[in-house]
């Protein structure tokens, strides 16, 4: 092939995969999978509907509007949906009071109902009386001092814009809040302070707070063996040797690609084609030997919150997202979802206001400590933002992100470097709490971004340069 044929054929690909992006058809060839479309969707509208309160026309219209010939029908009575792309393929998704929305895999829908607890998320309402940050009545200060106030309005309105027509960013909420008080908070159209949002990969880092909370509480340690029966069944079996510790920095050596794309893959087959996340990634072999390489994964969060199961037993487990950290620090809205097997799913299904998640990123700007009261244990915090030693380029610590070596040189190409100390909480879609303790700032951004994640060296900077810097 000559150069200028060659050349053009480049040129044709590059156009086509453009178009295929900007119309929306990569996620259709993401989700061929008539079976996992149907689950998907499923699971998304019932949690939607039924956890989030949004309307199914709304969910169907927005996250759902890549897959092609959805049906769908809600039985409001039973707290059902039931979705299809094929007829042969439905999966219906149920609501549980207390446990949130499980798929019904084999079909047995009351047996899902029979486990619901209504008694296991407390009424928190009252606490929406008192002062910020635990509730949402004024705290009587006068706002921080030296705000560029027309700096910060446009930083926080260009999170908003949409200068690319195909990667759009879909931001739908935004928070900002500067020496403990909200400085900047404004919403999409449809979306407000009373409305709960999926936090996806975000629930990895409130599954920390936990793992700190039972560490305190003696429960566990993280330089426990990981306590799973199928690892010691076989004398030889080298996954006996993972800690708690390499599981939370995401260096276990388990076999799993998350970033998989091609339809079923671990992460789809996991949340939506199993019954027990947990148990699927208890299964997986090992590809390297235990905390020599680090890889990303969903699938190790839900064998730690299996973990968590086991060393609470299930009453106390379930009760202590609620009691020992929602309740204390005034997360009045998050339900996190567990699966048809009764293991709460912290890899991806906690949801909450945008107010709740700035309240767990100010318990971490506080290393733990919430109005005077310790909830992680001392050095927690420094554990969660300290950079995985597997990690290629230092962007992991513990459940937690950290700008990568990557991000960090291109913030100083531009000329406005991130902070030393900045770590924060990621989820699918752009879900994002930034934490910078020595700035005194976190920021909350929450949306719709399939591809134009937010990364941090993209408007951080900007926040940041409307707020006062430390004398």
């Amino acid at each position: 092939m000559s150069r200028v044929r060659k050349g053009l054929w480049v040129l044709l690909t590059g156009i086509l995969l453009s178009v295929l992006v900007g119309s929306g058809l990569v996620f259709w060839l993401l989700w061929t999978s008539a079976e996992l479309g149907s689950a998907y969707s499923a699971k998304l509208l019932a949690s939607g509907v039924f956890v989030e309160n949004r309307t199914p026309e709304s969910i169907r219209l927005q996250e759902l509007g890549f897959i092609p010939r959805l049906h769908y029908a809600i039985d409001h009575e039973n707290k059902t949906v039931t979705a299809w792309t094929a007829p042969r393929y439905k999966k219906t998704a149920v609501y549980r009071e207390g446990l949130g929305v499980a798929l019904a895999l084999d079909g047995n829908i009351d047996a899902l109902k029979r486990k619901a607890r209504p008694s296991l998320i407390p009424d928190l309402g009252a606490l929406a009386q008192e002062p910020w940050p635990t509730g949402d009545a004024p705290t009587g200060r006068p706002r921080p001092a030296g705000i560029d106030e027309v700096k910060l309005t446009m930083a926080v309105d260009r999170m908003f814009e949409e200068p690319n027509s195909w990667y759009k960013r879909r931001t739908r909420a935004v928070i900002v809040l500067y020496d403990d008080e909200i400085v900047a908070e404004r919403y999409a159209d449809g979306f407000g302070p009373d409305q709960r949002f999926p936090a996806w990969s975000m629930s990895k880092s409130v599954l920390h707070a936990l793992y700190g909370i039972a560490v305190r509480q003696g429960k566990v340690s993280v330089e426990d063996l990981a306590p799973v029966p199928l690892w010691r069944q076989d004398k030889g079996d080298a996954r006996a040797a993972i800690t708690i510790d390499m599981l939370l920095r995401m260096s276990s050596g388990l076999k799993y690609n998350e970033f998989d794309f091609v339809p079923p893959t671990d992460l789809t087959t996991m949340l939506f084609l199993r019954s027990g996340a947990a148990n699927y990634a208890m299964c997986a072999p090992l590809i390297h030997a235990p905390d020599t390489a680090w890889s990303y994964s969903s699938a190790t969060a839900n064998i730690l919150s299996w973990i968590l199961r086991q060393a609470y037993g299930d009453d106390a487990y379930y009760a202590l997202p609620y009691k020992e950290l929602f309740r204390k620090i005034g997360m009045r809205s998050a339900v996190i979802e567990a699966d048809a097997s009764g293991t709460l799913v912290f890899s991806s299904f906690l949801f909450a206001t945008a107010r709740d998640y700035a309240r767990f990123g100010l318990l971490y700007m506080h290393d733990g400590v919430w109005q005077g009261e310790r909830i992680l244990p001392e050095g927690w915090v420094k554990y969660a933002r300290t950079a995985t030693p597997t990690a290629p380029h230092h962007e992991y610590g513990a459940h937690w992100w950290l700008p990568s070596d990557k991000d960090r040189a291109r913030a100083s190409d531009r000329g406005t470097p991130l902070p030393e100390d900045m770590f924060f909480a990621q989820g699918f879609e752009g879900q994002n709490i930034f934490v910078i303790p020595s700035r005194k700032v976190v920021v909350v951004r929450l949306g719709l971004a399939y591809f134009a994640a937010a990364l941090p060296y993209d408007y951080v900077p900007d926040i940041l340069a409307a707020l006062p810097k430390p004398d």
